[in-house]
């Protein structure tokens, strides 16, 4: 085998692998959830399809389908029809929904079946491999169903931004959606040039390119579930004097106590029932947006590596998040008996802006704060 089939095939084997790993894993989500499904699918056959062209390596590295062959274009209408189907992530139209599948895919089909009866009398496709060939045979049907069938792929590419603008008109997105929009984009634009100017190392690289974009919602997805996972519970257990060693002890029970102290994750639960026990009776300091993480350090008498290190331990993440996941939490107390309602009066506790109390709020709670706000105002 030349270097190019084997890297061809190679590549291919490779996005078929990447493709079967993240079917694997919507596969286990969607049992348990109907939504994961049509992900599931879609995988399914960029697996598959990935797996035949690698089969057929040597053919497609030593292939000359000349400028904008038709069978190219069809599968670029292919593949972007299924990534519309799970557009930003929500369901659109989905393969639960056959009918509406079917009749959204209806111009492909129907494309593909006028093009297969067009060239069945000419026996072979007509292959253009210049400019000057283009544009001689720009008013033929051939060329007609060629530029229809790339006006497609440009009205399924504009969907996947259009069709969730109903349901998520009110949605900011995050930067990493942005980022896939552009990838998507430029995966395309680099198939579009390939099919202009064929080459079998940029079919490889569309090949990569395509399946980061497709395992792009694997991984959005695994960080959902991620993020969405029961926070580390900040209620107070309130620590009896009794259970606090001091001199007047015998010192037998000190030195049990300096022996259990010895132990890391012992210290380390030691010093975080005091960092929570200080929080539960200092409300009004944190509060206050002028409270910080250093100010937490100060006033639990704890340095900021040994605070850091006895919050991760109960699962925080860092010291401003477990600041945060108390304000969230009185935040929520106060909707509740109606002491907040409106998005403007967060800064009582401690949120610097509106802005900064959504995001937090979004992050920690998984919820839409102006829709907690709203439904609690309905309750009351």
């Amino acid at each position: 085998m030349t270097n190019e089939e084997i890297i061809v095939t190679v590549t291919f084997a490779c996005c078929a692998a990447a493709h079967f790993t993240g079917l694997s894993i919507m596969g286990i989500l969607a049992r348990h959830r109907v939504q994961y499904l049509s992900l599931a699918w879609i995988l399914a056959i960029f697996a598959v399809v990935s797996t035949i062209v690698a089969i057929y390596g040597k053919s497609v590295a030593a292939g000359a389908p000349g400028i904008l062959n038709p069978y190219m274009l069809l599968v670029i209408d292919g593949a972007i029809f299924l990534q519309s189907i799970y557009s930003l992530g929500l369901i659109m139209p989905g393969f639960l929904q056959l009918e509406r599948m079917l009749k959204y895919a209806s111009p492909i089909v129907i494309l593909a079946i006028v093009y297969m009866i067009a060239i069945f009398p000419a026996g072979k496709l007509t292959l253009v491999f210049s400019a000057e060939e283009l544009f001689n045979n720009i008013v033929s049907l051939d060329m007609i169903l060629r530029l229809i069938a790339l006006g497609l792929g440009v009205y399924y590419t504009a969907n996947i931004i259009l069709l969730p603008r109903r349901i998520a008109y009110k949605t900011s997105f995050p930067m990493s959606l942005f980022a896939y929009i552009v990838v998507l984009v430029a995966s395309i634009v680099l198939y579009l040039y390939t099919a202009l100017d064929w080459t079998p190392y940029m079919i490889c690289a569309y090949a990569a390119l395509f399946t980061v974009v497709n395992f792009f919602w694997v991984c959005h997805t695994m960080e959902i579930l991620v993020v969405n996972l029961p926070h580390p519970d900040i209620k107070i257990e309130v620590i009896e004097k009794e259970e606090i060693v001091t001199n007047e002890q015998p010192e037998k029970d000190e030195q049990a106590e300096l022996a259990k102290l010895a132990d890391f994750n012992e210290m380390n639960q030691k010093r975080y029932m005091r960092v929570q026990l200080w929080m539960q009776n200092n409300k009004e300091a944190w509060k206050s947006n002028r409270f910080t993480r250093d100010k937490l350090c100060e006033e639990t008498g704890i340095n900021r590596q040994l605070m850091l290190q006895c919050l991760r331990s109960q699962g925080h993440n860092n010291i401003h998040e477990y600041i945060t996941a108390y304000r969230v939490e009185e935040l929520k107390r106060l909707i509740r008996i109606g002491e907040i309602s409106s998005i403007s009066d967060c800064d009582i506790v401690g949120f610097t802006a509106p802005k900064t109390a959504r995001s937090c709020f979004e992050r920690i709670e998984g919820k839409n704060l102006d829709e907690y706000i709203q439904q609690h105002k309905k309750e009351q």
